[in-house]
């Protein structure tokens, strides 16, 4: 039988949730065992694909070899609510066409959170961030308990194992900081019934764009007002967020925006994009 500590490693881990993927399972193919439709960058090429297929890594989340999971936070225990009460919350508003969505805000907020910070690219600058820290390891505590006492007084680069458990406990700390920043901006959703004119989503779900051209994604850019945040709920459903106001925070998608969103993410994708058909 094997070990807990065993059972939470070198798992299939994944960074979009697969209750947010079955969000993009059309009608038309909701009785295929392959019922999305991938776009994979590195082929160009479309492929059938079930959620469990896709936008996930072994042992994504684990910790450092070594590490006592008695005494760290488990992703699993900080991701559960979310992953449990999306799909839930998603049906209840697609029920009546979305029109209710305000009521969720806050939630739908949260779980984009969650999905931004534990997706690859945010894992990825954690762990640059990470790298760039010096330290010294403590070798003692004097008995006035205020002055401690190190191995070196040169500051070196953190150890491996130092750098994947920071990694890890950064991300679960922005998690659990909730909706964030995000609750800064205005927020609004368009929706559609067709099917054949639908919202897609990509490996990194979250999408920005906007006049200015950046490598990274920075507040100064976000709070630009020609800045647009795009966050696909599902194939019927998409938020839209910036820092001015909406006209309206609910309407009819155009079928004209759509394709143009859908071409920028097929054009930015790193690695896929998830539709419930091919375009």
């Amino acid at each position: 039988m094997a070990s807990p500590t065993r059972q939470l490693r070198d798992r299939r881990d994944h960074w979009l949730p697969q209750g947010y993927l079955r969000g993009f399972i059309g009608p038309s193919s909701a009785a295929r065992f392959k019922p999305l439709c991938c776009f994979y960058a590195h082929t160009q090429q479309w492929e059938n694909a079930s959620p469990k297929q896709i936008a996930y890594g072994e042992g994504f989340y684990d910790y450092a070899d070594g590490t006592d999971y008695s005494t760290v936070t488990h992703p699993d225990s900080t991701f559960a609510r979310l992953e449990r009460e999306f799909p839930l919350r998603r049906d209840e508003m697609a029920a009546n066409a979305f029109a209710g969505w305000q009521e969720h805000r806050d939630f739908l907020l949260e779980f984009m959170q969650m999905v931004r910070a534990r997706s690859p690219l945010a894992m990825q600058q954690r762990e640059a961030e990470a790298r760039s820290l010096r330290g010294a390891t403590v070798t003692g505590v004097n008995h006035d308990k205020r002055t401690i006492t190190l191995d070196s007084l040169e500051l070196r680069p953190l150890p491996e194992h130092t750098i994947r458990n920071f990694t890890i406990s950064r991300m679960l700390q922005e998690v659990e900081a909730g909706a964030s920043w995000m609750s800064e901006f205005n927020w609004c959703l368009r929706y559609t019934d067709a099917e054949g004119d639908s919202f897609c989503t990509t490996d990194q779900a979250i999408f920005v764009g906007g006049k200015i051209e950046a490598e990274q994604v920075t507040m100064d850019l976000l709070h630009d007002h020609d800045t647009l945040l795009f966050f696909p709920l599902c194939w019927r459903a998409c938020l839209f967020g910036r820092a001015r106001p909406f006209d309206k925070s609910y309407d009819r998608a155009d079928a004209r925006d759509i394709r143009t969103l859908r071409g920028k993410q097929k054009r930015g994708a790193d690695r896929f994009v998830v539709s419930p058909v091919e375009f």
